[in-house]
Protein backbone atom coordinates (compact mmCIF):
# COMPACT_ATOMS: atom_id res chain seq x y z
CA UNK A 1 0.00 0.00 0.00
CA UNK A 2 2.40 2.29 0.73
CA UNK A 3 4.62 1.52 -2.69
CA UNK A 4 1.32 2.18 -4.67
CA UNK A 5 0.61 5.47 -2.50
CA UNK A 6 4.49 6.45 -3.24
CA UNK A 7 3.54 6.01 -7.19
CA UNK A 8 0.36 7.68 -7.27
CA UNK A 9 1.89 10.75 -5.80
CA UNK A 10 4.84 10.24 -8.26
CA UNK A 11 2.41 10.22 -10.91
CA UNK A 12 0.50 13.17 -9.66
CA UNK A 13 3.51 15.04 -9.21
CA UNK A 14 4.42 14.55 -13.26
CA UNK A 15 1.22 15.53 -13.72
CA UNK A 16 1.34 18.94 -12.41
CA UNK A 17 4.57 19.63 -14.26
CA UNK A 18 3.32 18.24 -17.31
CA UNK A 19 0.43 21.30 -16.88
CA UNK A 20 2.85 23.92 -15.48
CA UNK A 21 5.02 24.29 -18.77
CA UNK A 22 1.90 24.36 -20.84
CA UNK A 23 -0.08 26.89 -18.31
CA UNK A 24 3.50 28.78 -18.67
CA UNK A 25 3.46 28.98 -22.55
CA UNK A 26 -0.03 30.12 -22.41
CA UNK A 27 0.48 32.39 -20.02
CA UNK A 28 3.66 34.21 -21.95
CA UNK A 29 1.73 34.32 -25.30
CA UNK A 30 -1.25 36.28 -23.96
CA UNK A 31 1.65 38.61 -21.85
CA UNK A 32 3.35 38.87 -24.91
CA UNK A 33 0.21 40.46 -26.27
CA UNK A 34 -0.64 42.46 -23.76
CA UNK A 35 2.06 44.38 -23.65
CA UNK A 36 1.30 46.04 -26.67
CA UNK A 37 -2.33 46.32 -25.89
CA UNK A 38 -2.54 47.15 -22.38
CA UNK A 39 0.31 47.87 -20.13
CA UNK A 40 -1.66 48.62 -16.68
CA UNK A 41 -3.36 44.92 -17.66
CA UNK A 42 -0.10 43.30 -18.76
CA UNK A 43 1.19 44.81 -15.66
CA UNK A 44 -1.77 43.14 -13.63
CA UNK A 45 -1.54 39.62 -15.47
CA UNK A 46 2.89 39.49 -14.63
CA UNK A 47 1.51 39.78 -11.12
CA UNK A 48 -0.96 37.17 -11.08
CA UNK A 49 1.34 34.64 -12.87
CA UNK A 50 3.80 35.54 -9.99
CA UNK A 51 1.37 34.88 -7.81
CA UNK A 52 0.31 31.43 -9.02
CA UNK A 53 4.20 30.33 -9.20
CA UNK A 54 4.92 31.66 -5.72
CA UNK A 55 2.16 29.36 -4.73
CA UNK A 56 3.22 26.23 -6.63
CA UNK A 57 6.74 26.13 -5.04
CA UNK A 58 5.47 27.04 -1.65
CA UNK A 59 3.23 24.29 -1.30
CA UNK A 60 4.84 21.69 -3.80
CA UNK A 61 6.27 19.57 -1.38
CA UNK A 62 2.94 19.80 1.25
CA UNK A 63 0.34 17.18 1.11
CA UNK A 64 -2.70 19.04 1.83
CA UNK A 65 -3.31 22.69 1.70
CA UNK A 66 -6.63 24.72 3.91
CA UNK A 67 -8.85 25.28 1.13
CA UNK A 68 -8.72 28.77 2.24
CA UNK A 69 -5.17 29.03 0.50
CA UNK A 70 -6.04 27.07 -2.39
CA UNK A 71 -9.04 29.60 -3.12
CA UNK A 72 -6.35 32.54 -2.68
CA UNK A 73 -4.05 30.91 -4.87
CA UNK A 74 -7.26 29.93 -7.60
CA UNK A 75 -7.97 33.69 -7.84
CA UNK A 76 -4.57 34.60 -9.14
CA UNK A 77 -5.08 32.04 -12.00
CA UNK A 78 -8.61 33.07 -12.61
CA UNK A 79 -7.38 36.37 -13.28
CA UNK A 80 -4.59 35.17 -15.71
CA UNK A 81 -7.50 32.91 -17.57
CA UNK A 82 -10.41 35.54 -18.16
CA UNK A 83 -7.04 37.93 -19.41
CA UNK A 84 -6.95 35.60 -21.84
CA UNK A 85 -10.32 34.03 -22.53
CA UNK A 86 -11.90 37.14 -22.22
CA UNK A 87 -15.88 36.45 -22.24
CA UNK A 88 -15.14 33.10 -23.40
CA UNK A 89 -14.94 31.60 -19.69
CA UNK A 90 -16.88 32.65 -16.45
CA UNK A 91 -16.16 31.06 -13.10
CA UNK A 92 -18.40 31.55 -9.75
CA UNK A 93 -17.40 30.98 -6.30
CA UNK A 94 -20.15 29.47 -4.03
CA UNK A 95 -17.96 28.38 -1.29
CA UNK A 96 -19.51 28.62 2.48
CA UNK A 97 -16.94 30.47 5.66
CA UNK A 98 -17.58 27.13 7.20
CA UNK A 99 -15.44 24.54 4.78
CA UNK A 100 -12.55 26.94 4.06
CA UNK A 101 -10.59 25.53 6.96
CA UNK A 102 -11.15 22.26 5.64
CA UNK A 103 -7.70 20.85 3.52
CA UNK A 104 -7.27 19.14 -0.69
CA UNK A 105 -4.46 18.06 -2.09
CA UNK A 106 -2.47 21.68 -3.38
CA UNK A 107 -3.36 22.79 -6.96
CA UNK A 108 -6.45 20.62 -7.14
CA UNK A 109 -8.76 23.52 -8.59
CA UNK A 110 -6.27 24.70 -10.83
CA UNK A 111 -5.95 21.00 -12.51
CA UNK A 112 -9.91 20.55 -12.67
CA UNK A 113 -10.37 24.43 -14.11
CA UNK A 114 -7.55 23.13 -17.02
CA UNK A 115 -8.90 20.18 -17.05
CA UNK A 116 -12.50 22.01 -18.05
CA UNK A 117 -10.90 24.29 -20.68
CA UNK A 118 -8.85 21.60 -21.96
CA UNK A 119 -12.04 19.40 -22.91
CA UNK A 120 -14.37 22.37 -23.90
CA UNK A 121 -15.39 24.95 -26.26
CA UNK A 122 -14.62 28.15 -25.34
CA UNK A 123 -15.53 31.45 -26.97
CA UNK A 124 -17.81 34.54 -26.71
CA UNK A 125 -21.02 33.07 -28.59
CA UNK A 126 -20.54 29.64 -26.26
CA UNK A 127 -18.78 30.33 -22.68
CA UNK A 128 -17.42 27.89 -20.88
CA UNK A 129 -19.46 28.35 -17.46
CA UNK A 130 -17.60 26.66 -14.41
CA UNK A 131 -19.30 26.81 -10.97
CA UNK A 132 -17.22 25.80 -7.72
CA UNK A 133 -19.00 25.27 -4.59
CA UNK A 134 -18.40 23.40 -1.68
CA UNK A 135 -20.41 21.84 1.63
CA UNK A 136 -19.04 20.36 4.38
CA UNK A 137 -17.62 16.85 3.19
CA UNK A 138 -16.85 18.10 -0.74
CA UNK A 139 -15.38 20.85 -3.39
CA UNK A 140 -18.05 20.18 -6.47
CA UNK A 141 -16.92 21.71 -9.78
CA UNK A 142 -19.53 21.76 -12.28
CA UNK A 143 -18.55 23.53 -15.96
CA UNK A 144 -21.14 23.13 -18.89
CA UNK A 145 -20.35 20.39 -21.04
CA UNK A 146 -19.47 21.24 -24.70
CA UNK A 147 -17.23 19.11 -25.92
CA UNK A 148 -14.06 19.35 -28.12
CA UNK A 149 -13.85 17.36 -31.15
CA UNK A 150 -9.90 17.22 -30.66
CA UNK A 151 -7.61 17.51 -27.48
CA UNK A 152 -4.21 18.50 -28.45
CA UNK A 153 -2.78 18.21 -24.93
CA UNK A 154 -4.62 14.95 -23.39
CA UNK A 155 -2.45 12.07 -21.71
CA UNK A 156 -6.22 10.90 -19.96
CA UNK A 157 -4.01 10.55 -17.02
CA UNK A 158 -4.75 14.35 -14.47
CA UNK A 159 -8.51 13.11 -13.16
CA UNK A 160 -7.15 9.11 -13.01
CA UNK A 161 -3.98 10.50 -10.91
CA UNK A 162 -5.70 12.34 -8.62
CA UNK A 163 -8.36 10.05 -7.85
CA UNK A 164 -5.66 7.44 -6.86
CA UNK A 165 -4.05 10.08 -4.99
CA UNK A 166 -7.18 11.24 -2.57
CA UNK A 167 -8.05 7.25 -2.24
CA UNK A 168 -5.19 7.54 0.18
CA UNK A 169 -6.02 10.58 1.80
CA UNK A 170 -9.59 10.28 2.49
CA UNK A 171 -12.29 7.49 3.07
CA UNK A 172 -14.55 9.43 1.07
CA UNK A 173 -13.80 9.39 -2.79
CA UNK A 174 -14.15 11.36 -6.00
CA UNK A 175 -17.35 11.68 -8.02
CA UNK A 176 -16.92 11.85 -11.66
CA UNK A 177 -20.20 12.64 -13.16
CA UNK A 178 -22.40 13.94 -16.31
CA UNK A 179 -24.94 15.45 -16.81
CA UNK A 180 -26.54 15.91 -20.40
CA UNK A 181 -25.05 19.80 -20.71
CA UNK A 182 -22.68 19.35 -17.65
CA UNK A 183 -19.29 17.96 -16.48
CA UNK A 184 -19.23 17.58 -11.99
CA UNK A 185 -16.47 16.14 -10.38
CA UNK A 186 -16.50 16.59 -6.55
CA UNK A 187 -13.19 16.35 -4.80
CA UNK A 188 -13.65 15.25 -0.84
CA UNK A 189 -12.49 17.95 1.68
CA UNK A 190 -10.36 16.89 4.64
Amino acid sequence: ERLEREKTQVQFDNLKNQLNPHFLFNALTSLNSLIFEDQQLASDFLQHLSKVYRYVLQHKEKGLVPLQAELEFIQSYVFLLETRFAHGLQIEFCIPDCTRHKEIVPVTLQILIENAIKHNIINAARPLAITISADQNYLTVKNTLQPKKLIETSNKQGLENLTSLYKFISPNPIRISSEEDSFIIQIPLV
